[in-house]
């Protein structure tokens, strides 16, 4: 069911909005590439044996201005990135990945054979080895046959003729389940990419002006939401159950592309609940509260009907106490016309994840 809503959440804002229907300037790529596994934590340091490989394949739909977010973020690509990724290493086996995709350019000039870029996407990856208590325990970064895919790059981009290009960039791609199941350490490589990449229609490309008119500032906002999920929280082997959080937000649109705001999010853990007995340092009888409140601060960054969101909070009430103060939000949101929105985010305090929650959202005004 988490991998149905994944890809609805995902594909279908690609799909009906018609950037692979409509239009031509779809562009074909390959590349190899070749890297390390980060050691963000020193419970990894035994899986960094070897270099990491792989090869990937890019589809990409470039834009041209038909729609005024296009012009707005500087006529960006929309695609999907395949990804096989070999860790040299049989404890982690290979990667084989799926993610949807923008990429942004960075100069002012897209018709400049010479182009800066850079990448972001989210999708979904199927992991051939995964942790096994008695079969294959060294692996405590990969638990679940599915994982999150998450992909950052800077590239560069040289045409070579008007329809061939070379393509080099620096990527980190980045694989956890989002602590649905323990253990869920995730595993980051970082890697240097190179290839070519093939625009399958000929002819210049021609890109349209910005049309839109000023921007006006709307009033202030309000908006609620509901997430929920399934996670193992801390300990290995106690099983994924149910969290949920309740989030009101006041929140301002400052121009086309931003709205900041902050607000109260409460949380009840079914996890947290149930683990409080294995604490040792907890005392005979002692039974702190599970739930939590927190203050976040929120900013959107806003795409045509997907946004990218990004929050900060600090826990206000906590009195258990099992991880830090602070914790941190990122994901995806898709709007269902102007007042309904479903989201994707991983939750994280630090480096350590604990859930990736769905959400669904209403703005009040």
């Amino acid at each position: 069911m988490r991998v149905v809503l994944l890809y609805v959440f995902l594909f279908t804002p690609l799909l009906t909005t018609g950037q692979f229907r409509k239009g031509p300037h779809k562009v074909v790529g390959a590349d190899f590439f070749r890297g390390a596994i980060y050691e963000h934590k020193e419970q990894v340091s035994h899986l960094v044996t070897d270099h990491p490989w792989g090869v990937r394949i890019t589809f990409d739909q470039q834009t041209t201005g038909s729609e005024d977010w296009e012009t707005r973020y500087n006529y960006p690509d929309v695609g999907l990135t395949f990804i096989y990724l070999d860790y040299n290493n049989p404890v982690l086996g290979q990667s084989i990945a799926l993610i949807p995709h923008y990429q942004f350019y960075i100069g002012k000039n897209r018709a400049s054979r010479s182009q800066f870029n850079y990448k972001i996407g989210l999708g979904l990856a199927y992991n051939t080895e995964k942790y096994d208590p008695e079969e294959n325990n060294k692996n405590n970064v990969l638990s679940t046959d599915l994982s999150f895919g998450i992909l950052f790059q800077a590239g560069y981009q040289f045409a070579i003729t008007q329809r061939t290009y070379l393509v080099s960039s620096v990527a980190m791609t980045h694989f956890s389940n989002g602590s649905i199941k323990k253990p869920n350490s995730g595993i980051n490589v970082f890697a240097l990419n190179l290839g070519m990449s093939y625009r399958l229609d000929s002819g210049p490309i021609e890109y349209l002006p910005n049309t839109e008119t000023p921007f006006r500032k709307p009033p202030v906002g309000f908006t609620v939401a509901l997430s929920s999920g399934m996670h193992e929280a801390v300990r290995v082997g106690s099983g994924a159950d149910p969290f949920f959080v309740l989030s009101g937000l006041v929140d301002k649109q400052l121009n086309r592309k931003s709205i900041f705001g902050i607000g109260l999010e409460w949380f009840y853990s079914v996890s947290l609940k149930k683990i409080r007995k294995y604490d040792y340092w907890l005392e005979d009888g002692e039974n702190p509260d599970f739930k939590r409140v927190g203050l976040v601060i929120s900013h959107e960054l806003l795409l045509n009907r997907l946004s990218l969101i990004t929050q900060a909070g600090y826990y206000l009430y906590d009195p258990y106490s099992k991880f830090s103060t602070t914790y941190l939000r990122a994901g995806l949101r898709r709007y269902f016309g102007k007042k309904i929105f479903g989201s994707i985010a991983v939750k994280s305090h630090a480096a350590r994840a604990e859930a990736a929650e769905f959400a669904i959202g209403y703005r009040i005004k």
